[in-house]
């Protein structure tokens, strides 16, 4: 999306709203949540080292986003949120700790003088974008603020309410108005004759609290709000918030937003700096700077190399109670850009998040110096050639759909904890992203190469799953792979006995017969050989790697032996049958897990 390198500036104030608390971390001045700090280990961290790190400060898990590996920790009386910080960061399982910051609102007071509710979006050609698509009903966008006012006439049947993590309550509603304003701005009710229109008409607007009464929030909750909005199918993530603390926490949710197929959208905040405010500064979030009427960049916005686009600075909005107020700041410029891209996912689904973010910042209408500039970006949002653009693109005469296959595992595979599924998938044009499905549930999708996914198996019962992948051009067209059945085993109580038979002779020196086993997760394998006649057989057992791991070679005809071993984990292992002398039958009989 943006070329340039952002830098992470960690420990630069955010300005304190009232009724936060004031503590100041040792690092800079950032206020932030007292006796709390944010904590991810390095992948693949045993969880015993985990509560081991844990117990050694006597802190305590308070809650966890687990898609990112963030846990939000509790710290004991007497350890400062510093001195938490550090300890933590000396671990070598510790890949960033960090303090639970609180983050400020983009928003400035009212102003009655701004231009009409109706200027903005006029001037951006909205009515011209309405002509193609107003949205659509089956894609959804979230706005992860303070909450909505769901009694509100001209919000009524836009909303679907989700959750609130400042209470961990399923009843997101507005307690301090900044939601409702920018919820109005991407989303009011329109063609209702009451009230204001917001960008999108149709597009369902998914509601997130993160932040309290006092409108401010945590990097925390904001982290676990793009978590959950990412989960839900959301394609636009809403965030007017911003401060110029840097969290690995939200930069880590945005990232995994992006994978779900959201783009995020922030304010760029209303300090008059070019010091990069987060998380609008992240490379893979839309940073919004704001615009007067004029054309001009408002007195009060951000800006910098790290700015994308940039919209309206004020709009006449919904506010808390059923009215309608008149509200700016750059806070009321991310939800036109949000609203945007929930139309252009609307004209056109099969848009990853990257060719939606080029396709606004192609159309936008240059603004200040030609071309990128660090006060406008790529210029100020045009609705109606965006939304025309994405139109096109999904109506441009292609009519080839894309090849798609499975390529790992192979049909018949056994599997256990996580595996890795592979697919290949080619187009006349491109294909723009490729889809997952298990047991026809969509498991994932990734939009560029190497179509690749990790599944955990554990989360599917033991038996047999099919395996199929969707591919998908920028036209919309859609290619299917057959199915790739596989069984899956986690279950470590239950065995599977294989018996193979066959017959060997040492004439001229001794010979072999090798059997295939496919374990299916850590436990016992044991072999039982038996055969007739007068010969010396021996029983050899390998590992994946072919070392030797066991064996019988009991001197003498006896006419049975059997062998036994530890499997770690799932693996395909070698039974050989050797004939050291005479000529016989065999039964071998193996039990494993």
């Amino acid at each position: 999306m943006r070329g340039h390198v952002v830098a992470c500036l960690v420990g630069v104030g955010l300005l304190l709203s009232a009724g936060v608390a004031t503590a100041a971390a040792e690092q800079g001045n950032a206020p932030y949540v007292p006796g709390q700090v944010l904590v991810k280990f390095h992948p693949g961290t045993p969880a015993s080292e985990m509560a081991r790190a844990h117990a050694s400060l006597n802190s305590v898990i308070l809650d966890e986003i687990p898609q990112i590996g963030v846990q939000i920790i509790g710290l004991p009386p007497g350890l400062s949120v510093g001195q938490a910080v550090g300890l933590y960061q000396h671990n070598p399982n510790v890949e960033f700790a960090e303090p639970d910051y609180y983050v400020e609102l983009a928003l400035v007071p009212n102003d009655p003088y701004f231009a009409n509710w109706q200027g903005p979006l006029q001037r951006m050609g909205a009515t011209q974008a309405w002509d193609i698509s107003t949205g659509s009903s089956s894609v959804l966008i979230a706005v992860l603020d303070s909450g909505a006012d769901f009694g509100h006439p001209d919000l009524q049947g836009r909303l679907v309410p989700g959750w609130d993590f400042v209470d961990s309550d399923a009843d997101p509603t507005d307690t301090n108005g900044h939601g409702t304003w920018v919820t109005g701005v991407l989303g009011a009710a329109a063609n209702n004759a009451q009230g204001i229109a917001g960008v999108s008409w149709d597009d369902p607007v998914l509601i997130v609290r993160i932040g309290d009464y006092t409108g401010s929030t945590t990097s925390g909750r904001m982290a676990q709000g793009i978590t959950y909005a990412g989960d839900h199918g959301a394609r636009a993530i809403n965030l007017s918030y911003g401060g110029p603390t840097y969290s690995s926490s939200v930069a880590t949710a945005v990232d995994y937003a992006w994978t779900k197929s959201a783009v995020v959208v922030a304010s760029a905040g209303n300090s008059s700096t070019s010091t990069p405010y987060y998380p609008a500064a992240l490379p893979t979030v839309v940073a919004v700077s704001a615009v007067d009427g004029s054309g001009l960049l408002w007195y009060g916005s951000n800006y910098g190399s790290w700015i994308d686009v940039c919209a309206p600075y004020t709009s006449y909005t919904t506010s808390l109670g059923g009215g309608i107020n008149n509200v700016g700041g750059t806070s009321i410029s991310a939800p036109y850009v949000t609203g945007l891209f929930a139309l252009l996912f609307s004209a056109n689904p099969a848009l990853t998040p990257q060719q939606a973010v080029d396709i606004v910042e192609q159309t936008a209408d240059d603004l200040g110096d030609p071309g990128f500039d660090i006060y406008y970006g790529w210029g100020k949002i045009n609705l109606y050639q965006a939304v025309l653009a994405a139109a096109q693109a999904a109506d441009s005469g292609d009519t080839t759909a894309p090849t798609a296959d499975v390529t790992s595992p192979p049909a018949g595979a056994t599997l256990t904890g996580s595996a890795v599924v592979t697919a290949d998938a080619t187009d006349n044009v491109g294909v723009t992203k490729v889809e997952l499905y298990i047991d026809d549930t969509l498991g994932g999708w990734v939009a560029s190469t190497p179509y690749s996914w990790t599944w955990d198996t554990t989360g599917h019962a033991d038996g047999s799953h099919r395996l199929a992948v969707k591919a998908y051009d920028a036209a919309g067209n859609q290619g299917s792979s057959s199915s790739v059945s596989v069984n899956v085993k986690n279950s470590s109580s239950s065995t599977v006995t294989e018996t193979f038979t066959g017959s060997v002779s040492a004439t001229r020196g001794p010979s072999s017969r090798s059997h295939t086993i496919t374990v299916g997760g850590p436990g016992t394998v044991s072999a039982s050989l038996s055969w007739g006649g007068k010969a010396d057989l021996n029983l050899y057992l390998y590992s994946p790697t072919g070392a030797l791991v066991a064996s019988s070679t009991t001197a003498g005809r006896t006419g049975s032996e059997q062998i036994s071993y530890q499997a770690s984990a799932a693996a395909s292992y070698t039974l050989q049958v050797t004939a050291a002398s005479g000529k016989a039958s065999y039964t071998l009989t193996v039990t494993h897990p």
